[in-house]
C-alpha cells in the first residue's frame, strides 16, 4: 500500500508549485499549475495517477488567500483527503530543512514532509455547502461593516470631546438619529449662534424620533444647551479652529457611517433568510448567550455537528484553550489561550458566555467558581464559561432538539427562575471582582 502526500504552494496570481512524495520519497519533477480548468484537471490526473485501491494520498497546503477553495475541492471530488496546515508551521519546519532558501518549491517539499514528522494530526479540510457557505461569508461581511460603523462613532466622539467638550453632555445620546442629525449640520458655533431659533427648533422636529418630544421643555432646553456649547467652544478655540472645516469633516464621516448602516440592515435581512433556510427549527438560539446575531455566525463556521469526530474535537477547533508549559514535574499555571482557532468563533463564544453565565444556573456556578475559589479573573473565568457552552452547541446540533434550562435537581425552570437562583447562589461581589483585576495587573506588571 502506497502512502502519497502532496504538498501545495499556493500562490495568489502566479502558478501554483506542487511536490509528489510517496512514501516519503518525492517522485518526479515539481508539477506547476495555474486557476485555471484545464491546468487543474490536469494537475489532479496526475496527483492520483498510478495509485491502486486501497492507496492513501493525502494533500497539505496553506490557506493563502481563497486560493486553496477551488483546489481543495477539486481534489476532494476525486477522493483525495485535503488538509491546511498554519503558515506557522510550514515557517518553522522550514528553517530546519532549508534554513537559507525560501522558494515556492521548497515550500512544496516541506507541506509534502509534514505528515513524516509526527505532531498534531491533520484535520481534513471541511468543503461547505453554497448556501452555507454563503453564510459564512456574510457574516463575516457584517462584521467588516459594524467594526467600520464603530470606528465612525468612535471617530465623532473624538472630534465632539476635542472641539466642543460641552457638546456630549448636552446631546440627548450619541448614538440616536436626532444627535447624529444634529452633529451633521450644527458643529459651527457661528452658524448655531447666528441661526434663530425656530430655524433649530424646526430642524430638531424634522429629525426627532423615538422618545424624543417634537416641541416643548426639551427642544427648548436642548437649544440652549446647544448655544451654550457653542459659546464654550468658540471661547475655547477662538481663531485656532476651522469650525466650517470641520463641520464638512463630520458630515462626510456620518455620510459613510449611514451608508455602512444601511449595507449592515440589507446584511442581516439577507442574513436572517440564509440562516432560516438553512436551520428551520433553529436550536442553537435556544441556548442562553447565542442569540439573534451570534446564532448565523456561528452556524456559518461550523457548518455541522457531524464534520467533528468528537465534542474534544468540536472544542479543539474553537480554540478556547491555554497554552501548556511544564518542566520537571512542575506545570505553570495562567498560560496565555493560543493562538489556535478562528478569531470569529472566539469571539462570539467570549459574547455568549457572558450573556449565558448570567441566565443558565450551571454556566453561573462554573463563574463563581473560577472567580471565587480559584483566583481567575473575568476573562479567565469567561474562557471556562465558553467551553462549557461549545459542550452545549455541539450538543444540540448534533441531536437538533432544543436546550432546556434546568437546575442542579434536573428539573425544567424558566429564565426568571434560573436569574433569581443565580442572584441568590452565584453572585461574585464587587470586592472580589476588584482584588482579581488588582492582581491581574500586578501579574502583568
Amino acid at each position: 500500500m502506497t502512502n502519497r502526500t502532496i504538498g501545495i504552494d499556493l500562490a495568489i496570481r502566479g502558478d501554483h508549485v506542487a511536490q509528489i512524495y510517496d512514501d516519503g520519497q518525492p517522485v518526479g519533477r515539481p508539477i506547476r499549475f495555474r486557476h485555471v480548468p484545464g491546468s487543474l484537471d490536469h494537475f489532479v490526473a496526475q496527483a492520483v495517477a498510478n495509485l491502486s485501491p486501497g492507496d492513501n494520498i493525502q494533500a497539505i497546503m496553506e490557506p493563502t488567500g481563497m486560493s486553496w477553495f477551488p483546489v481543495a475541492h477539486r481534489l476532494a471530488d476525486c477522493g483525495v483527503s485535503v488538509a491546511r496546515v498554519k503558515g506557522k508551521r510550514v515557517k518553522a519546519l522550514r528553517r530546519y530543512l532549508s534554513e537559507h532558501a525560501k522558494t515556492d518549491l521548497a515550500d512544496a517539499h516541506v507541506l509534502a514532509a509534514i505528515p513524516g514528522f509526527g505532531g498534531p494530526r491533520l484535520d481534513t479540510v471541511h468543503i461547505p455547502a453554497p448556501k452555507n457557505h454563503a453564510l459564512q461569508r456574510l457574516t463575516k461581511q457584517r462584521g467588516r461593516f459594524q467594526d467600520a460603523i464603530a470606528a465612525s462613532k468612535r471617530r465623532l466622539l473624538d472630534l465632539v470631546r476635542w472641539a466642543s467638550p460641552v457638546l456630549e453632555r448636552i446631546l440627548p445620546d450619541f448614538g440616536t438619529c436626532l444627535s447624529v442629525a444634529i452633529l451633521q449640520r450644527w458643529i459651527d458655533p457661528e452658524a448655531v449662534l447666528k441661526a434663530r431659533k425656530s430655524t433649530i427648533a424646526r430642524f430638531i422636529a424634522q429629525n426627532a424620533s423615538g422618545n424624543h418630544p417634537h416641541t416643548g421643555p426639551f427642544v427648548d432646553a436642548l437649544i440652549d444647551g446647544l448655544r451654550q456649547a457653542a459659546r464654550e467652544a468658540r471661547d475655547l478655540h477662538r481663531n485656532h479652529v476651522d469650525f466650517a472645516g470641520l463641520q464638512a469633516e463630520i458630515a462626510i464621516e456620518i455620510d459613510v457611517m449611514k451608508a455602512n448602516m444601511a449595507a449592515r440592515s440589507e446584511l442581516n435581512r439577507r442574513i436572517e433568510a440564509l440562516y432560516a433556510e438553512l436551520q428551520p427549527v433553529d436550536v442553537l438560539r435556544t441556548i442562553p448567550g447565542v442569540g439573534r446575531h451570534l446564532a448565523p455566525v456561528l452556524f456559518g463556521l461550523f457548518h455541522s455537528a457531524e464534520r467533528f469526530r468528537s465534542q474534544r474535537h468540536f472544542r479543539g477547533f474553537c480554540g478556547l484553550f491555554p497554552r501548556r508549559s511544564d518542566s520537571g514535574g512542575a506545570e505553570r499555571p495562567g498560560q496565555k489561550i493560543t493562538q489556535g482557532g478562528n478569531n470569529r468563533i472566539k469571539c462570539a463564544l467570549i459574547l455568549a458566555a457572558d450573556t449565558a453565565r448570567k441566565i443558565d444556573p450551571d454556566l453561573a456556578e462554573v463563574y463563581w467558581r473560577m472567580m471565587t475559589g480559584k483566583g481567575h479573573h473575568h476573562k479567565q473565568a469567561l474562557c471556562a464559561v465558553a467551553n462549557r457552552l461549545v459542550n452545549r452547541i455541539y450538543s444540540v446540533m448534533r441531536s437538533g432538539r432544543p436546550y432546556v434550562l434546568r437546575d442542579h435537581e434536573g428539573c425544567e425552570i424558566s429564565v426568571a427562575q434560573a436569574k433569581a437562583l443565580i442572584a441568590q447562589r452565584y453572585s461574585v461581589s464587587e470586592s472580589i471582582r476588584a482584588s482579581r483585576r488588582a492582581n491581574r495587573l500586578q501579574t502583568s506588571a
